[in-house]
Parts: C-alpha cells; structure tokens; sequence
C-alpha cells in the first residue's frame, strides 16, 4: 500500500477501487450508455445523467470479489433501461470475422413490429464496442454482426438492447455471454 492510501479508511479505498473498476468498464460503451438512459434521465425530477445511472448501477451490483482483487461481472452491468419489451435470445454462432444470433421477438403488434435490436460486441481489454450498423427490427428473427479483424480472436461480451421506432424509449439491456 503506498503512502498516500496508507491514512485512508478501508470503506474509502473499496469505494475508490469500485469507482475506479466501474468507470473503465463502462468508457468505451459512454455513447450506447447515453442513449440508452436517455429516456430515464429526461423523466427524472433531480439533474441526472446517463453515466451517473449507469455508474450507479455498476457500483451496486456488478463489481463482485474482496477487496483488493476486485473484478467487474458483465453479466450485471446495465447499457440501457426503459419500458420496451427485450427479446428472447436463441443461438449465438460466432465464426471469425461475424457473429449470429437468432432471436424471438415476442409478440409482434402494430406498436412493437419496427423496434429495432441492436446487438453489441465488447471487447473488454481493447476497451474497444462495436454495434450493428444495418438496422434490425424486433420481427425479423436474426441478426449479423460483422466483425472488425482486431475482434476476430478475442474474447467478446455480448449484449442486446431493444429501442423503439423514434430510438427514444429502450428496453433493459440483456447480457447474452462471452464468446
């Protein structure tokens, strides 16, 4: 322990490191995050943002383990949160350069037919995401996501998020897995 953290109280530095575990994870996913609490963040009566609720969040329940060895669960980190109804997530196939994932919809109406899913690949030491470019909607059953070469042999955490027509109003992330 160096000088500096020596005065410091137990609960400061476990709070510290969570903060400091929480913001790395979650800086390279800033954009998606700031879309995907949009919503949230417009409704709330106190000044909030998208980091913060996203932050919050992490902090809470994704960072497992005992001080000092520490670790982010990605299965528990939230990229959005809204009223959109999620999907039902199928296969997942990944060859080198693409991933596939086959998916149910739910019930299609004339509200939810056009939601669109969007699918994310994070790779968690190039602290590097990318999305689908092509749009996907809620009906159309699988998605493709094509890989850039510096992701075709590393390991990716894979999520989905579901966003209404107008890309307002969002569904609660789902954590697929690692692949």
């Amino acid at each position: 322990m160096n000088q500096r953290n020596q005065n410091k109280p137990m609960g400061q530095l476990l709070m510290q490191h969570r903060f400091y575990l929480a913001n790395q994870f979650l800086y390279p996913l800033a954009s998606i995050i700031k879309e995907g609490f949009g919503q949230r963040v417009r409704q709330a009566k106190k000044r909030l943002t998208a980091r913060n609720l996203a932050m919050a969040h992490a902090i809470k329940y994704a960072i497992k383990g005992e001080y000092p060895d520490l670790f982010v669960d990605p299965a528990l980190i939230l990229l959005s949160d809204g009223p959109v109804r999620g999907i039902t997530v199928g296969q997942i196939t990944r060859d080198t350069a693409m991933l596939q994932v086959d998916f149910d919809g739910g019930e299609i109406t004339s509200v939810n037919h056009d939601d669109e899913v969007l699918l994310l690949a994070y790779d968690q030491k190039g602290q590097v995401a990318v999305r689908n470019e092509k749009p996907v909607i809620r009906s159309a059953s699988a998605m493709v996501l094509e890989l850039p070469d510096y992701m075709w042999e590393v390991r990716l955490d894979l999520y989905v998020l579901v966003r209404n027509r107008d890309g307002i109003q969002y569904s609660r992330s789902q954590y697929l897995g690692s692949v």
